[in-house]
């Protein structure tokens, strides 16, 4: 999936003007998945001796786009929505987000019959979609 940088916001500390965080708006849509996401990158993230005035906004882009396979998997499911075709399930739309210590990721997930090998998808359940979301996304982002 490809991402782009859709935002960058700094925030400042109101003593020195230092910038003290910045948020990095993440988007990026393929066949599976829609993805929005804000995430924020604090100077923990950054290299020793590097301040976030060194970073430029391509360099702040990759600090967000590393985070954020490893946020994925803390994903809460919120809801899923079946599509019907003559009365029959043929994909459905799982909604998920995930807010944490200031980042918020949202993504909708539209599954098909391809992702439940071993159920039909009229007859899957809660569990079984949020693996398959796991699955595909654990090989969309893959983990370091």
């Amino acid at each position: 999936m490809d991402l782009i940088n859709r935002s960058i916001q700094y925030t400042l500390l109101p003593e020195t003007g230092n910038t003290d965080n910045v948020i990095v708006g993440i988007y990026g849509k393929s066949d599976k998945f829609e993805i929005n996401a804000n995430l924020k990158i604090v100077a923990d993230d950054l290299a020793e001796g590097t301040t976030f005035d060194d970073l430029s906004k391509k360099e702040l882009f990759a600090l967000a786009t590393k985070k954020l396979p490893d946020l994925l998997p803390n994903l809460e499911y919120t809801n899923y929505q079946f599509f019907v075709q003559n009365d029959t399930p043929v994909r459905l739309t799982a909604y998920s987000n995930l807010s944490n210590d200031g980042s918020y990721i949202t993504l909708n997930s539209t599954l098909d019959q391809s992702d439940f090998t071993n159920k039909a998808i009229e007859s899957v359940g809660y569990e079984d979609v949020k693996s398959a979301v796991k699955t595909i996304l654990s090989q969309e982002f893959p983990t370091s």
